[in-house]
């Protein structure tokens, strides 16, 4: 399947999902992630979940992280949508926050951190392949700031679902995930 087909079916099965089966998926892809055996993190660049699009909540994740590694920083994406570029700002206890023009909500104002000083990075996904390769929401934001990030760090995607058989348009600037987490098992790539 082609990223459009594809991005336009697992969005539907994702709004398709029951509150009751999605707080069970979220539980049990908690449980998933707690397994991982991590490095430790000083910069997290994770992001604020769209509800509407019902996207894991992620902070679940990040809770279990900072009792980890409770010196470590999240930082939330800040898009450039003029330059279709993206920085990792730390999210400030009590700062402020904006909806962009996707309606995503970013810091308004918050240290910059580097793409060579982030350790993890948890990626916003709408499905995966088993070769880790992920489909957006089609803009290449992530798939360009991850290009810029440390060979080592570790990019983790979370899904409701397995992977799909292939995704066919791949190209060589898609960058591909270490891991992607499901209420059933954890993908490594």
């Amino acid at each position: 399947m082609i990223k459009s087909t594809v991005r336009k079916e697992y969005l539907q099965r994702r709004l398709d999902l029951q509150e009751e089966e999605l707080q069970q998926q979220i539980a049990l892809m908690a449980f998933n992630f707690k397994k991982l055996e991590l490095p430790a993190v000083k910069f997290l660049l994770s992001y604020f979940p769209l509800a509407n699009r019902r996207e894991f909540d992620i902070s679940v994740c990040e809770d279990i992280l900072k009792k980890q590694y409770p010196t470590m920083q999240v930082a939330w994406p800040r898009l450039e949508v003029d330059s279709s570029d993206m920085e990792a700002c730390l999210v400030e206890k009590g700062g402020l926050f904006l909806k962009n023009k996707f309606n995503i909500l970013e810091p308004i104002s918050g240290v910059v951190i580097p793409p060579e000083q982030i350790d993890m990075v948890f990626v916003p996904l709408v499905a995966f392949e088993a070769r880790g390769y992920r489909v957006g929401y089609g803009k290449g934001y992530y798939d360009r700031y991850l290009a810029r990030c440390r060979p080592d760090a570790l990019k983790i995607g979370f899904s409701f679902f397995g992977p799909v058989d292939a995704i066919e348009d791949i190209n060589e600037f898609d960058v591909p995930l270490n891991f992607c987490i499901t209420p059933f098992r954890i993908y490594e790539f």
